[in-house]
């Protein structure tokens, strides 16, 4: 199909570019993965970047004024330099062609440009295939955010271990379980009592780039939802014209529950939002740790020191305390990520001993989220 001929509005177009851009693979050894695929059907614009990991589609039905297709065709082209030519374009219709073969034309107003393309035929596509084994499942794309912007931080960034660099999710008929580890911080959520999501248990480990790029472009409108079909080896992610599709990490997820203490020695309640601002400052001048203190005053302290540079401190009252007091000092910049991701007014702390993990709970009733830190050695 080589007499591609259609007139898109830019604001359409545009909007389908940002989303599949997360797929686009900039330094590919394949020239085809550093494209586009452009297909116009008779249904509508059909927009899709892989990079083989993850592939995002974009549909954008017929609709007057916004989508025309004249002619059916398809093409790929440069994805660095289509995205550039749209966004500079001037707001309106943008009328693209395949003038002759494999050569886009892009007219909009007095403007027209001529792109080198690529057969379409090599492009990796998005299948759909009926298996037994796929599961089909519809969440709200609100709840859908929240589950998992609650853990993915936590995924690893090494690959020594490429399990970790996921995030494990559970789904059994009423409860939801994600879980994200590196082997020094973890985070846990867990939602329960929702509705039936059917009798067979599901167990895989979605990449976390993966979702961090679907929550960038997920629709946050809450009468929207997303579905989950969920294979052996892949996952999908249709929400009215996004599709999202990737390739499931291999491997056995590290069974977590032996890592939470069961019992502490201390626990104490402050404000999230002032705890955040202080860690915030106190990395200013973090060197490889901070130092947090529960001091008799019935004050957290916070401290840092870089050596040749200076050092911070500042103290908090507490909202409560029960135990002894304690120090432990932590990574600042995993210890703020973690106080980003709570949505409570007031977070509790508890200390299980200098060689166990802090553990972080939100105090809203609510809630199902844990998180755990792994204090840093220091030679005071």
């Amino acid at each position: 199909m080589k007499s591609l001929l259609i007139h898109v509005s830019k604001d359409s177009l545009s909007t389908a570019l940002q989303a599949v851009s997360k797929a686009i693979s900039a330094n590919s050894s394949s020239r085809v993965l550093s494209g586009i695929l452009i297909q116009a059907q008779t249904e509508g614009l059909i927009i899709t970047a892989s990079n083989i990991r993850m592939t995002i589609e974009y549909k954008l039905p017929v609709k007057r004024d916004l989508v025309v297709v004249h002619n059916t065709g398809e093409i790929v082209v440069p994805a660095r330099y289509f995205y550039e030519i749209i966004r500079k374009l001037d707001p309106g219709l943008i009328r693209l062609k395949i003038a002759e073969s494999l050569m886009l034309n892009i007219q909009s107003g007095n403007t027209q440009f001529r792109l080198c393309g690529m057969d379409a035929a090599e492009f990796p596509r998005i299948q759909y295939i009926d298996h037994p084994n796929i599961q089909r499942i519809s969440m709200n794309n609100t709840l859908l955010k929240q589950i998992f912007k609650r853990v993915v931080f936590a995924v690893s960034s090494s690959e020594t271990r490429p399990v970790l660099t996921g995030v494990s999710l559970q789904i059994d008929r009423r409860n939801i379980r994600v879980v994200a580890t590196d082997g020094i911080r973890l985070a846990q959520h867990v939602v329960e009592s929702v509705e039936d999501y059917g009798a067979i248990p599901l167990d895989v480990v979605i990449p976390g780039s993966t979702l961090e790029d679907l929550l960038k472009i997920l629709n946050d409108d809450s009468g929207s939802s997303t579905e989950l079909e969920i294979g052996p080896k892949q996952i999908r992610f249709i929400s009215n014209g996004l599709r999202v599709q990737s390739a499931l990490l291999e491997g056995t997820y590290p069974s977590v529950n032996n890592l939470i203490p069961k019992a502490y020695l201390s626990e104490v309640i402050v404000k999230t939002e002032r705890l955040l601002h202080v860690v915030e400052r106190i990395s200013i001048l973090a060197g490889e740790s901070v130092m947090l203190s529960v001091l008799p005053s019935h004050m957290l302290s916070l401290v840092s020191k870089t050596a040749e540079i200076g050092d911070v401190k500042e103290e908090i009252p507490l909202e409560y305390l029960e135990g002894d007091h304690f120090r432990a000092a932590f990574n600042g910049k995993y210890f703020r990520d973690i106080l980003r991701a709570i949505d409570s007014e007031t977070l509790r702390i508890r200390f299980a001993g200098k060689e166990r993990p802090l553990v972080i709970l939100p105090v809203d009733a609510s809630s199902s989220t844990l998180f755990l830190i792994t204090p840093v050695r220091t030679h005071d």
